[in-house]
């Protein structure tokens, strides 16, 4: 098949299919004898890009030319470039070099990747969502969609052991992101009248800035300064490459404390050799603060669904082999918790997720590329249709969407984001509402669309000392997406209808605007890395009532 999923991971990636029998298999990476291929780019030079293992094992050498932890700057506003001889690259780039290395990763075995599904945290927002998007196509690939990564470990869990109704909280702690879902798995009946599994998402929360790689600064700034101790030394006074070996080896003492008390680091401080004992009490009493933060997550995700019991929490995520983070979570849910695959768990459920796709778009045609091995036998896509076909999957809007439109019947005209599609509700959503254009013979209007975190009907963002609309709120978490050009032909009525549409899925947002005169259709989203300026005259937006 060259259907896959693949979990793109802030330290880690990973890339899945279903197998011959319709079960889902992470590729497996023979160049560093694993299941995953490390989320590290190394430019060696203009002729030489490293991805991998063999990227992050430069980290001490030539840390400088080496990029990780990319996922967390991906389709920020405030995202940071990276220039190497010469030529700059964005975090989007940066992704789809490693992208491009899963893709070569299952060529070098004799396969062809040509659908895919990428995992991106719950917690992401359209831009964050888009530029996933765009990292994938970049790197040559079919992107049928996103899947939130709790969503994808659901129905990996799903495909393996699912009997009976039950609900599931997936607590995900990954290299950079962290995701606490929960979800009702039921029985449910499909399309076609047949049984199905059902996974239906009730609430999510977390932060797509909390990862494994705060746990790996608390140990570094730990090891750094009793280096320094030992040697008499300030951290200023810590050579840079010295600093590189410490970073490097991070990572492998957690591993250690993962499964001992204790473990000792090797370090070359200035010419001196230093040993630095670290147990995993202290590693414990370094990290307690991160531990409580993502079980505050869990709290205020579980106060969206009162009442709810939780029947098993799943644990996801490479850092979650961490002791701490299983207690912690037994703690609350005692008996309940289980651990399997906790970094393959996602990839797997894209793959599943993947082929459900492209059965579903397939459905009525001919079979979509699955070979007979022999008479009678069945073919590995229609296995694969076999497994996909039992499950329906129900995901929530990440955010709330609407836009941004001029509320007249206020005591004083004012600016107004109207809540469209709220976050939580199904997805996919869609919502139209119908405007108007604030005077008589204007010649457009521009529609703008907008994000939040609020379930309020709608929100006054904040403005600048001339009284304009910002284009960001931090109160809200408001963010302009990019707007909508609406041209007017000569003589347009101020009470011309313009119908305003919004949908969502999971790959993003969708937004179109239809003069109902016309029927012209206007659907060219402009989307923005910079603030869109908001003109100081009012009248190109557009107006909530008639007269």
């Amino acid at each position: 098949m060259s259907t896959y999923g693949i979990d793109l991971g802030t330290t880690y990636s990973c890339i899945a299919r279903l197998d011959a029998n319709g079960n889902p298999e992470v590729i497996r990476n023979n160049e560093d004898d694993s299941n995953t291929v490390a989320s590290v780019v190394f430019f060696e030079n203009e002729n030489n890009v490293v991805v991998g293992q063999a990227a992050k094992e430069n980290i001490e050498t030539d840390g400088d030319r080496v990029v990780q932890f990319v996922k967390r700057y991906i389709g920020k506003r405030d995202t940071r470039t990276y220039e190497f001889d010469g030529k700059t690259y964005t975090p989007v780039e940066i992704s789809a070099l490693i992208l491009t290395r899963l893709k070569n990763l299952v060529e070098s075995q004799g396969g062809t990747v040509e659908d895919v599904v990428i995992t991106v945290p719950a917690y992401f927002g359209l831009e964050e969502r888009s530029a996933t998007k765009q990292a994938g196509e970049l790197a040559g690939l079919n992107v049928l969609s996103l899947i939130n990564e709790p969503t994808a470990a659901a129905l990996s869990y799903c495909a393996r052991q699912f009997q009976e109704d039950r609900t599931v909280l997936v607590y995900d702690l990954g290299g950079g992101t962290f995701d606490v879902t929960v979800i009702k798995m039921s029985m449910a009946q499909s399309a076609d009248g047949n049984d199905a599994q059902k996974i239906n998402v009730l609430a999510t929360g977390g932060d797509d800035r909390l990862g494994g790689k705060d746990w790996d600064d608390r140990l570094f700034e730990f090891i750094l300064n009793a280096c320094c101790t030992e040697n008499g030394l300030t951290p200023e006074e810590i050579e840079a490459e010295t600093r590189q070996d410490i970073r490097s080896k991070v990572e492998e003492a957690k591993r250690k404390l993962s499964k001992k008390q204790s473990s000792k680091v090797r370090i070359d401080v200035n010419g001196s050799r230093t040993e630095i004992t670290v147990t995993r009490k202290d590693f414990e009493q370094l990290t307690a603060d991160k531990v409580a933060q993502t079980m505050s997550f869990v709290d205020s995700t579980l106060q969206k669904v009162p009442g709810v019991e939780i029947d098993t929490v799943l644990l996801v995520g490479g850092s979650t082999y961490m002791p701490m983070i299983k207690e912690a979570v037994e703690a609350k849910f005692p008996g309940k918790v289980q651990q399997h695959d906790p970094d393959q768990a996602v990839a797997k459920g894209a793959a599943i997720y993947a082929s459900m796709l492209v059965i579903e778009e397939g459905a009525g045609s001919e079979n979509q590329g699955g070979e007979t091995s022999g008479e009678g036998e069945i073919s590995g896509e229609n296995k694969a249709e076999q497994l996909t076909a039992k499950f329906t999957v129900e995901d929530q809007t990440p955010r709330s969407f609407g836009p941004g439109v001029m509320d007249m019947k206020a005591a004083k005209p004012k600016y107004v984001l109207e809540n469209f599609i709220k976050i939580g509700e199904k997805m996919p959503a869609i919502f139209t509402k119908t405007y108007y254009p604030m005077e008589d013979n204007q010649e457009r209007v521009r529609l703008r669309a907008f994000e939040n975190m609020s379930t309020d009907d709608a929100l006054i963002p904040s403005v600048d000392e001339d009284g304009n609309p910002q284009a960001t709120d931090p109160a809200h978490n408001v963010k302009l997406l990019g707007e909508l050009i609406v041209n007017l032909p000569p003589g347009t009525s101020r009470n011309t209808p313009i119908k305003v549409t919004f949908k969502v899925d999971a790959s993003g947002v969708h937004v179109e605007a239809v003069n109902t005169t016309t029927n012209e259709v206007f659907e060219t989203f402009l989307r923005t890395e910079s603030d869109i300026d908001v003109e100081n005259s009012a009248v190109h937006q557009l107006r909530i009532s008639s007269d």
